[in-house]
């Protein structure tokens, strides 16, 4: 932990504003209530107050390494106790000593000097004090505002950790269905595996690119949705369509990566696999100057029992935005007339 006044320009400044200040108003009542002349009035000032400004400095190292906290209220007073003398044993026969030397000849003056021995290491006593607890309350500030720092950088590293947890559960579940895709086309249709392969190698070394809980732009996102259902459209054929309708509007705005994954992942595993009509997925969106509005929509036949998913994938994106965007975010999936819709609630970063 740093000096607080030392280790800071702006406070070295304030400080010495400080001294300054109290220098001139001592020069004003010496003016007022003593007859020497000036130059005795602002040098008995400005060599008194700036010999304490410097040493009031060291009342800092007592309170930084002797914290009430840390030991016995009895034994940090005497601790203080005994820093405060010596600060102000120095800073009385300092004070003295320079001035008496200065102006011998002035003897009315290092009479009236001598005299004040006593009230000034009184006053000099009082102004260490509240320099000390000056000192406390910011050394209490700066571990609170550490502390703070401290519990900001844990959270952090909680909520990367849980993104992790969560994308590592999102990939090996599309690179299954993959590669079981694949598997189907071997002996089949041997060209559309290979291209198969090769848009999965493309797919994955892209996304890859990008860390874990990165934003990016929606264009980006969803070129790389687009890869992943031509990934699946080699397998399913016309028996799976898409449409995307963007706006400009929403092609730049920042989202989580792999956010639109899973909600594809499952439009195509519980429609797509069962279905013997076309399924098509739609993707629309609506901004404003605070939000982004994203839809994913297919179709499905009612009539037809679902395979009975764990529902991952949705609370997937929902923990997601939830980490990403706390209460701002929000998801929601209803199934109504033949149509299963999910709507993602984008709040606009500033960064």
């Amino acid at each position: 932990m740093s000096h607080p006044i030392t280790g800071n320009r702006r406070s070295v400044v304030i400080y010495a504003l400080v001294w300054l200040m109290v220098s001139v108003t001592q020069g004003v009542l010496y003016y007022y209530f003593l007859h020497f002349p000036m130059s005795v009035l602002v040098t008995d000032a400005l060599t008194s107050n700036l010999l304490f400004a410097c040493l009031g400095l060291l009342a800092w190292y007592p309170t930084r390494y002797i914290p009430f906290q840390q030991h016995s209220p009895l034994y940090s007073i005497l601790a203080h106790v005994m820093a405060g003398i010596i600060v102000m044993g120095i800073w009385v026969l300092l004070t003295i000593g320079i001035l008496n030397a200065l102006f011998t000849s002035q003897t009315d003056y290092t009479e009236f000097l001598n005299q004040t021995v006593a009230w000034r290491a009184m006053l000099g006593g009082l102004i260490y004090l509240v320099l000390v607890l000056i000192y406390y309350l910011v050394s209490n500030n700066q571990k609170l505002q550490e502390r703070l720092q401290q519990e900001e950088r844990l959270k952090g590293l909680v909520r990367d950790a849980e993104l992790n947890l969560l994308k590592s559960q999102i990939n090996p579940h599309f690179l299954f269905n993959s590669l079981n895709s694949i598997a189907s086309l071997t002996m089949t249709n041997p060209d559309e595996a290979r291209e198969m392969i090769i848009r999965l190698s493309d797919f994955l070394r892209y996304s890859l690119k990008h860390r874990e809980n990165e934003y990016v732009p929606l264009s980006e996102e969803l070129g790389r949705v687009k890869d992943y259902l031509a990934i699946e459209k080699v397998r399913f054929g016309e028996k799976l369509l898409y449409e995307f309708d963007i706006s400009e509007e929403c092609e730049q705005f920042p989202v989580p990566t792999m956010i639109f994954q899973p909600l594809f992942e499952n439009a195509i595993r519980h429609s797509v696999y069962e279905s013997v009509e076309p399924i098509t997925i739609r993707f629309s969106c609506m901004s404003d100057q605070e939000h982004m509005k994203a839809v994913v929509s297919n179709d499905y036949d009612p009539a037809i029992p679902s395979i009975k998913g764990t529902g991952l994938g949705l609370q997937n994106v929902r923990q997601r935005i939830m980490l990403a965007y706390k209460e701002r975010g929000n998801v929601h999936w209803t199934g109504k007339d033949g149509v299963f819709t999910v709507s993602i609630l984008f709040p606009r970063l500033y960064i």
